[in-house]
């Protein structure tokens, strides 16, 4: 069963850095897709339930930004 996760990303500036989230966010083991909002400073997460929050949130800092989980 998947579950889906907001992020709200600081730091963002362009389409390239959203397209960097993406790839590396899509890069942890059970993440079925990413979809970052350059507007809006969110990304939209489809994972595995066994995909926690610390994985995500490491994947936005590894990309080079800061990732706070939000509901909703």
């Amino acid at each position: 069963m998947n579950r889906t996760v907001e992020i709200e990303i600081t730091g963002m500036h362009c389409a390239s850095c959203s397209i960097l989230v993406d790839d590396c966010v899509e890069d942890v083991p059970g993440v079925v897709s990413s979809r970052t909002n350059l507007k809006s400073g969110r990304c939209a997460v489809v994972a595995a339930e066994a995909v926690t929050d610390a994985q995500l949130l490491a994947a936005v800092v590894e990309a080079g930004y800061v990732g706070v989980v939000v509901d909703g």
